[in-house]
């Protein structure tokens, strides 16, 4: 298989503790991109979406994680 590295321009974070998050969110939206065929196309013209990341998106992610650990923690007791 082939392979190539590129450098892309994606968001970070602005404060100084979703560094983590910020990192799951961008992994998370780069797999869903690449599964529908999207993600090729997005850097093709120009790279990422701009929304990716934001703060506002990262603080509800946070959230999700949250309660998906929450979940997963309970269900093993």
């Amino acid at each position: 298989m082939e392979t190539s590295i590129v450098s892309i321009g994606i968001t970070q974070q602005t404060n100084n503790f979703d560094c983590g998050v910020h990192v799951l969110y961008i992994i998370t939206k780069l797999i869903e991109a690449g599964k529908n065929g999207q993600l090729l196309e997005d850097l093709e013209n120009g790279g990422l979406p701009k929304e990716w990341g934001t703060d506002e998106i990262v603080s509800k992610y946070r959230l999700e994680v949250r309660k998906l650990l929450i979940s997963l923690v309970e269900s093993d007791t």
